[in-house]
């Protein structure tokens, strides 16, 4: 009997996963998502099996709509066992949950998406090589403007320069493309 309901939620599992979230809105989305991660947790997922299911794309300068929602399903999660935990421990619970509310509230993916398509996003991302990773933000991989081919011009000297960089990442915000060193 127990193999049974065990197959059970396998099957509910796999449905679950099958789902068409392009079709759905995203505040079913996100209430879908959210079933999930609970019942991950119901079940005795562990805190790094939630992170990996919920935490993706991070290295995309656009993140799909699905992997979106699911950040912000993990950070809203995340934030509340933080408050939890907070509160329990006697902090002030009213500044941790002022920040912890701002940090849940995301925008919506378009709004998302916006964001991250201004020159100053394009710039944070483009800047933000710690981890020895050149980056760069094109309008079409097809025609670079002047001010793109110049900024690619010098990025793939420095990329075969310095053994720091181990590779270049290059994005329209659909589709990314790496570029390895030319190692001589």
């Amino acid at each position: 009997m127990a193999k049974f309901f065990l197959f059970i939620l396998i099957s509910l599992n796999a449905f679950a996963q099958q789902m068409d979230y392009k079709s759905i809105s995203d505040d079913q989305l996100k209430h879908s998502l959210e079933n999930e991660l609970l019942d991950m947790e119901k079940m005795g997922a562990t805190s790094q099996s939630i992170f990996e299911k919920f935490v993706m794309e991070t290295d995309a300068y656009i993140m799909s709509r699905e992997s979106y929602y699911r950040f912000v399903v993990h950070l809203k999660y995340t934030t509340d066992k933080l408050l939890t935990k907070d509160v329990q421990n006697g902090s002030d619970a009213a500044k941790i949950f002022e920040i912890i509310e701002k940090m849940k509230h995301q925008k919506s993916y378009q709004d998302y998406v916006d964001s991250r398509r201004t020159d100053k996003a394009k710039e944070h991302w483009e800047n933000s090589t710690q981890d020895g990773i050149l980056k760069l933000v094109v309008d079409d991989f097809d025609q670079f403007t002047e001010a793109e081919q110049k900024r690619y011009d010098g990025l793939i000297i420095l990329l075969d320069r310095d053994p720091y960089f181990t590779h270049l990442n290059i994005t329209d915000g659909k589709t990314t493309k790496k570029i390895m060193p030319n190692i001589n």
